[in-house]
């Protein structure tokens, strides 16, 4: 009769075979997590790629790009300000002819339903921070801010006064590159609409919209592109899609004179509303990922951009000063083509 022995594995073979398993798997998960970045990073582009194009159908249509925000009057009788965004606008251009129909564009856009409807095409799939509006206020939220130009005023230009103000070590002579080179305002700039023959620095060369994430950036220098950090543990600033809300500037107050937040409470004078809900529009003043008046992103290492030709790129977030002013300005009078 023959015996037969079966041999089991000892417990340092059993040891070695989970070690070999878990140095696998720490090889496997940053290459997993890159994957998945890599989707949502072409995601976002698709989005701001088709915000786009809605633009470049909104101006054949109307011809002229929308308004930043449809702001109240301005002077007494302070009557409730419409605040509709340019998000609103070209929502029928962007697949959302229903939510469109819904707003009554006679009305004030506060107290619509549409201000609180999460619109999938413009949020960021990478961005970790407030996603519901259950979360701000019942306010939804865009990732896709557009760009005012170089500051929040009707006329955003670059003189000596700013040249010695926001002079930098870091961002080699580009005082010398703004100061006296036309004008800074970008396609949203507060109380102007553009056309596209306006853009003289080349469509391909302007920046229409930048990302921009829920948390917001704080604490960076204003110029200093890429010294920020997301407000984590701090009150979030977020972009409101559908409401303009605003802070300082131009819209923080209607020229000084308005005293209305769009649901028609008094404010006083500059303000925030609604706990730092912040109107679709971006300032270039601040640099990419250095402060929430900026666009920013969890992209590693830079933000993705959309020009007005409708093409989509991803730029470094140390990008140079002058040439991050100079691409968000339709008529500087200067083209910027090194940077891609």
């Amino acid at each position: 009769m023959r015996i037969s022995h079966r041999r089991g594995f000892t417990l340092v073979e059993l040891l070695v075979v989970i070690a070999i398993i878990g140095v696998l798997v720490a090889l496997l998960l940053p290459a997993v997590q890159a994957a998945r970045e890599a989707a949502r990073r072409s995601q976002c582009a698709n989005n701001i790629k088709q915000i786009g194009l809605a633009l470049q159908n909104y101006h054949d249509t109307y011809k002229t790009f929308p308004p930043g925000v449809i702001w109240g009057p301005g002077q007494a009788p302070y009557t409730l300000p419409y605040h509709h965004t340019w998000n609103v606008m070209i929502l029928p251009f962007i697949e959302q002819q229903p939510l469109y129909d819904s707003v009554d564009k006679l009305l004030p856009i506060w107290g619509q339903p549409v201000v609180g409807t999460p619109v999938a095409a413009l949020r960021c799939p990478s961005d970790t921070g407030r996603f519901e509006p259950s979360e701000t206020a019942g306010i939804a939220v865009t990732n896709y801010p557009g760009s005012e130009g170089y500051h929040w005023h009707p006329t955003a230009n670059f003189n000596a006064n700013d040249a010695n103000h926001w002079s930098h070590p870091n961002n080699s002579n580009f005082a010398d590159r703004l100061t006296g080179r036309g004008s800074l305002n970008g396609i949203f700039t507060q109380t102007r609409t553009h056309r596209m023959a306006q853009v003289t620095d080349g469509t391909s060369n302007t920046i229409i919209v930048a990302e921009s994430d829920s948390l917001g950036y704080g604490g960076g220098p204003i110029r200093t592109c890429g010294t920020g950090a997301p407000r984590r543990g701090q009150t979030p600033v977020w972009h409101s899609a559908f409401v303009g809300t605003a802070y300082a500037g131009w819209g923080g107050n209607e020229s000084g004179q308005n005293t209305v937040n769009p649901d028609g409470s008094a404010r006083g004078g500059v303000g925030w509303f609604r706990n730092h809900a912040f109107t679709p529009t971006y300032l270039a003043a601040w640099g990419p990922n250095a402060d929430w008046r900026g666009p920013s992103s969890y992209h590693p290492g830079g933000i993705q951009v959309g020009f007005v030709d409708g093409s989509v790129s991803f730029i470094g977030e140390t990008i140079d000063y002058g040439t991050w002013v100079k691409l968000n300005a339709i008529e500087s009078g200067q083209t910027m083509l090194s940077f891609r």
